[in-house]
C-alpha cells in the first residue's frame, strides 16, 4: 500500500503552490498531479481502508520514491483533522511554511473574489468583519494540535519569507527533512499566484462565464486573437496588489500578537519582526 511519507499542511497564501511545482520536479518525489485535492479534510474516511479514492492519487509512484501532498488547508482545519492524520499515517512527517499572519490575511481577501467599487472604498472593514480571513493565521493555536499528537522530529517548520527570499537553501533543507538528495536544483523561473485585486466589472464577469464562444465563432477567430482577448479582459478586471492601509496594519498587528508571541514559546521561532510597522 502506497501512502505519503510528509505532508505539507499549509499555510495558505504561504506560496504552496509554488512549493508543490518546485518539489514536484524533483525525480526522488512523487506527489499527485493536482495539488490541493484536499482529500483528507473533504472526505470522511476515518480507516485506511476507506480511503481508496485519497490512496488511489499515490498508485502511480515509481518504487523507491518518495510520496508526499501539499495542501494550504490541512493548518487550519482543527484538532480532529490532525487526530485522523496521526491515526491513518503515525510516522508521517509535517512541514508547515508560515507566513507574517498580517500579510498572509491581506493577500488572502485580496485573492479571495472580485470587489466592487462601494467595496474596495470599504475594504478594511469589510474584509475584517468577515472573520473568515483571521482564522488561517492563528499559527501558535494550529500548531499546538500538531504537536500534541506528532513528535517534534516529525515536524518541521519553515518561514515563508526565507523561501521568498533565498530559494535554494530554503528547498535544500526541506529536501534533507524529507530524506531526497538536497542539491537537486528545479527549475524557478516560473512564479505562481501573482498578488493582485480583483475587480467586478464586465471584464470580470466575462471571464467568469468562461469567455464562452459558439463553435463556429471559435472556429472563425483565430486562437491566437482568442487568447489575446483573454488576456486584455484578465488584465482589465484587476490591478496592481493596492498597499495596505496603516490602520489595517495595526487592527490585524493587535488581533495577532498573542499568537505571535506564544509562537515563540511553542516552537523556538523568533518572528517578534511580525508586529513591527514598515518604515515606509
Amino acid at each position: 500500500m502506497k501512502i505519503p511519507n510528509f505532508i505539507v499542511v499549509g499555510a495558505h497564501k504561504a506560496g504552496t503552490t509554488s512549493l508543490h511545482y518546485y518539489l514536484d520536479q524533483h525525480p526522488q518525489i512523487y506527489l499527485p498531479y493536482q495539488k490541493g485535492t484536499d482529500l483528507l479534510q473533504r472526505r470522511k474516511f476515518k480507516e485506511l481502508e476507506e480511503a481508496g479514492e485519497y490512496l488511489a492519487l499515490f498508485e502511480p509512484a515509481e518504487s523507491g520514491q518518495v510520496l508526499g501532498e501539499v495542501s494550504s488547508v490541512y493548518l487550519h482545519n482543527g484538532r480532529e483533522l490532525v487526530e485522523k492524520i496521526k491515526h491513518l499515517f503515525p510516522d508521517v512527517k509535517i512541514i508547515a511554511v508560515l507566513r507574517n499572519p498580517i500579510e498572509r490575511f491581506y493577500s488572502n481577501a485580496l485573492a479571495d473574489r472580485a470587489y466592487t467599487q462601494k467595496e474596495i472604498r470599504n475594504f478594511d472593514r469589510l474584509v475584517l468583519d468577515s472573520g473568515k480571513f483571521l482564522i488561517p493565521g492563528l499559527y501558535y493555536t494550529h500548531l499546538q494540535n500538531y504537536f500534541a499528537y506528532f513528535s517534534r522530529e516529525q515536524v518541521k517548520l519553515f518561514l515563508y519569507e526565507d523561501f521568498a527570499e533565498h530559494p535554494l537553501p530554503f528547498l535544500a533543507e526541506l529536501y534533507s527533512f524529507i530524506g531526497v538528495n538536497p542539491d537537486f536544483v528545479p527549475n524557478m523561473s516560473r512564479r505562481y499566484r501573482f498578488g493582485t485585486l480583483k475587480r467586478a466589472n464586465l471584464y470580470r464577469d466575462l471571464l467568469d462565464k468562461g469567455f464562452s464562444m459558439s463553435s463556429s465563432v471559435k472556429f472563425l477567430i483565430p486562437k491566437g486573437i482568442r487568447e489575446f482577448i483573454r488576456t486584455r479582459l484578465y488584465q482589465k478586471s484587476r490591478d496592481p496588489k493596492p498597499p495596505m492601509s496603516k490602520e489595517l496594519r495595526l487592527a490585524l498587528i493587535e488581533y495577532y500578537r498573542d499568537e505571535i508571541l506564544n509562537l515563540k514559546q511553542l516552537t523556538g521561532l523568533d518572528v517578534s519582526h511580525w508586529l513591527e510597522m514598515p518604515q515606509n
